[in-house]
């Protein structure tokens, strides 16, 4: 077996200056440099509209409240309607992209890879303390997070408490395998099996396309977003060492975490999970268990609300029109 991932945090983290975005005209993105590991320098960028793009609506409207928002696996910031949505009601939002992922992946880097996922609360607190450094300290922030970024930011909140974060929201939330919490238990001596060659092996789980076949525009669905991706989707498989941090994360939650503040959960009211293709999917998580997901949510705190968007996709933002509305309300 490979020695683990041997990593090195910066004592203070240093971000760069705002840029303008290598991805969305009207954006800025900085970067954030935090340390290195065996593969280089590790690096995470925060994304946000350039203040001077606003309307003159949402500059007036500004509201003593932000958003940070975290993407999910294979994925990275690119939901400009998202970040639309809340400036427009006069609420500042941010986005991380997360190291090795999207505009943070560097040459050599393998794609997403990491081996405990609290390492990602280098990234957190950094924009954290952004935010309240450029929002003032009367900030109030709301966290929204996606799929695997959904996992991660839970295990942040119970083990740091941040200070301003004062309430989550979280979009089809990674917290359980896919089936329950018995099918990951049994499955986990064949992850180990696996990561005797390595962390970095590569583990036989094919994604048959169907998730991106409902978002994609030149298939049936309603965005363009996928036509120019940042970072191309083939390079991303899943590794032996990534899925034991993901088993070790979602047995953390299983134990019942201690979330001090609100927590929303909000997924779609169908899984469909299955080999061959159907339209219905249209309409319907095609990528996890809502069941599991919904009985693991309630580990997370005292105070946790559920919410069924009838007729979501995975990312509950990129549904169809109705079933995107009822999510951001």
């Amino acid at each position: 077996m490979t020695d683990p991932l041997h990593i090195q945090l910066a004592a203070r983290p240093t971000v760069d200056d705002w840029q303008p975005d290598c991805v969305m005209d009207g954006y800025q993105q900085a970067t954030i440099h935090l340390g290195h590991d065996d593969e280089g320098d590790i690096v995470a960028t925060f994304v946000r509209r350039d203040p001077s793009k606003l309307p003159m609506s949402a500059r007036w409207r500004r509201q003593r409240f932000a958003v940070m928002y975290v993407h999910g696996w294979n994925d990275y910031f690119y939901r400009r309607h998202e970040s639309e949505f809340w400036e427009s009601l006069g609420i500042p939002f941010y986005a991380v992209d997360l190291r090795k992922f999207g505009r943070s992946l560097r040459d050599g880097q393998t794609p997403g890879y990491i081996e405990d996922l609290h390492d990602y609360a280098a990234e957190f607190n950094a924009l954290r303390d952004l935010v309240v450094a450029e929002q003032g300290e009367q900030v109030r922030i709301l966290l929204v997070a996606h799929s695997q970024g959904g996992l991660s930011s839970v295990l942040w909140l119970n083990s740091q408490r941040p200070h301003h974060v004062e309430a989550v929201a979280l979009d089809s939330p990674w917290l359980e395998l896919q089936g329950n919490r018995m099918f990951r238990i049994l499955s986990t001596p064949v992850v180990q099996a696996f990561q005797l060659g390595g962390g970095k092996t590569v583990m036989p789980m094919r994604d048959p396309g169907f998730y991106g076949r409902c978002i994609d525009c030149e298939t049936g669905g309603d965005w363009d977003y996928l036509r120019h991706p940042l970072v191309d989707p083939q390079r991303f498989f899943p590794r032996a060492g990534w899925m034991r941090a993901i088993y070790n994360a979602q047995a953390e939650v299983s134990r019942r975490l201690d979330i001090r503040i609100p927590v929303l959960v909000c997924t779609s009211d169908r899984t469909m999970l299955q080999p061959t293709w159907d339209e219905a999917m249209r309409e319907a998580d095609s990528v996890l268990d809502i069941t599991a997901i919904r009985q693991a949510a309630l580990n997370l705190g005292d105070v946790v609300t559920l919410a069924t968007i009838c007729g979501g996709l995975h990312d509950l933002s990129l549904s169809r029109p109705a079933a995107r509305r009822r999510d951001f309300r």
